[in-house]
């Protein structure tokens, strides 16, 4: 046994070191009932592996700040960049084991959140993912001695898991159910039999080993493919289509332009404490031809709130640590709490936008990102989000005089690039994109308004209003 660990050991430290070289992440999920060795486990593989490139995710009490988001928030706030191991000893299946053992959940609401969490794997998984799921098994004998010895480990379980931890029975039936329903070929568990802990530790050592050497060998005959290089794999043979020009007849005079913007921001003004009071975000997405008038629309909306309760996110493109995770990484990371507004200036849209048109991803990886997409805002519109997107279009005629009086005008030339001139020179690529845009990924609960912006008064004060009457809507005040 102690021939077969030190082989182990250096197999292990051969194949991390290989990992730091990949373009992909190992994330190894732990489970089992208390007592069949978890922590013993994380003790082993952190002293075969090098536990600078390891990181252990212990997440044990929800606290106040977990609980005012998405439930997901806590996960993706520790998921590994490329070339690094990430251990969850608490997962996104343990509060799901907890209630459904004690009898909290019923079969729909359980075979929901089961489908959530296939929803995420596979997302997780298309991105390249190593996902180790080990189940740790022990008998009921076994694991009555071991709690006998450390009762201190089930005394300190939440109360919610208590049926998790004394009720062995209802803890094995629920496991049975919820590894069957998230065992997937993409994403299936291992068992590991815990009744020995230097077999379980060997035994689970062994199993990433196999699994890690496997991926080498899928990402080096090109399976899995990187979403960081570019590509050329945009769909020029889709049928020829355009956004209607906006309507000459949308515009405000400044008389008329000033009377409704004043109106429409105190109406968001005192919106915004109503939404806050009820425990109600607003999740603004902003997107549109470049110089159509986002960041000053934004302004507009901003003016009248007080800066406690708003936060604007600027997307640019991303930095090296954003380009090592999920391209929603950045967002989920940036979720503020409950009661407060998110203004997006850009947003996760780049991937099928601009990533789509310049061959930054790959095809099959933004042609998955619409279902990504509309998952995500689903699971922010459940956590009580108001979702409101909106596409700020302007003609190329429009937009062409707005470069020039940018070129022309001293405090607004860095705003203009070279970038912004290729970027107009491609407005049909770009526009075969923003179509496929709005059609996949306008929902019920996140719909697109497209903004009539050739006017920049009366896109102001349709985006105060649009916003406005999804807040009233959404909170029962219209």
């Amino acid at each position: 046994m102690k021939a077969r660990e030190n082989a182990l050991r250096h197999a292990l430290l051969q194949a991390q070191r290989d990992l730091a070289k990949r373009d992909y992440p190992v994330i190894i999920v732990l489970g089992g009932l208390p007592g069949a060795g978890k922590s013993g486990l994380v003790h082993q593989l952190n002293e075969w592996l090098d536990p600078r490139f390891v990181t252990t995710s212990a997440l044990w009490k929800h606290s106040d700040e977990e609980e005012d988001r998405p439930y997901f928030w806590r996960f993706w706030r520790h998921m590994p960049p490329r070339g690094r191991i990430t251990i969850f000893l608490s997962s996104w299946y343990t509060q799901l084991l907890y209630d459904d053992a004690a009898g909290t959940l019923e079969p729909p609401q359980r075979d929901r959140r089961l489908a959530r969490i296939r929803q995420f794997e596979r997302m997780l998984r298309d991105d390249g993912v190593l996902l180790v799921k080990l189940w740790l098994h022990v008998d009921r004998a076994a694991q009555e001695r071991r709690l006998t010895v450390d009762g201190m480990r089930l005394r300190h379980l939440p109360l919610s898991a208590r049926s998790w931890g004394e009720d062995y029975a209802a803890a094995q039936r629920t496991a049975k159910v919820v590894l069957r329903g998230s065992d997937t070929v993409e994403a299936g568990w291992r068992k590991v039999d815990a009744e020995d802990p230097r077999e379980r530790n060997l035994m689970a050592g062994e199993i990433l080993l196999q699994l890690m050497t496997a991926h080498v060998s899928a990402d080096s005959s090109g399976i899995g493919e990187s979403t960081t290089g570019r590509s050329t794999g945009d769909a020029r043979s889709a049928p020829s289509q355009t956004l209607a020009t906006p309507p000459r007849n949308l515009r405000l005079g400044k008389r008329e332009y000033r009377a409704l913007l004043r109106a429409q921001q105190q109406r968001l003004q005192d919106l915004a404490w109503q939404a806050h009071d009820a425990g109600r975000s607003l999740i603004a997405v902003f997107e549109g031809w470049d110089a159509a008038g986002k960041g000053s629309a934004i302004r507009r909306v901003t003016a009248p709130v007080d800066p406690r309760l708003y936060r604007v996110v600027q997307s640019s493109a991303p930095s090296d640590e954003e380009r090592a995770h999920h391209y929603l990484w950045r967002y989920w990371r940036c979720l503020e709490r409950r009661g407060r507004m998110m203004l997006f200036d850009r947003s996760w849209y780049g991937r099928v936008l601009v990533e789509r048109v310049e061959g930054f991803a790959h095809l099959h990886a933004w042609q998955r990102a619409y279902a990504e997409i509309n998952d995500f805002e689903s699971q922010l519109e459940e956590h009580g989000g108001i979702i409101v997107k909106f596409w700020l279009h302007i003609s190329p005629e429009e937009q062409l005089k707005r470069f020039r009086e940018r070129e022309h005008t001293p405090h607004k030339q860095h705003k203009i690039t070279a970038d912004d001139w290729r970027n107009r020179g491609r407005w049909s690529d770009y526009e075969r994109a923003v179509l496929d845009m709005l059609k996949l990924t306008s929902t019920a609960t996140a719909p697109w308004t497209v903004v009539a912006a050739n006017d920049k008064r009366y896109a102001r004060v349709h985006i105060l209003q649009t916003l406005c009457n999804a807040v009233e809507a959404a909170l029962g005040t219209q």
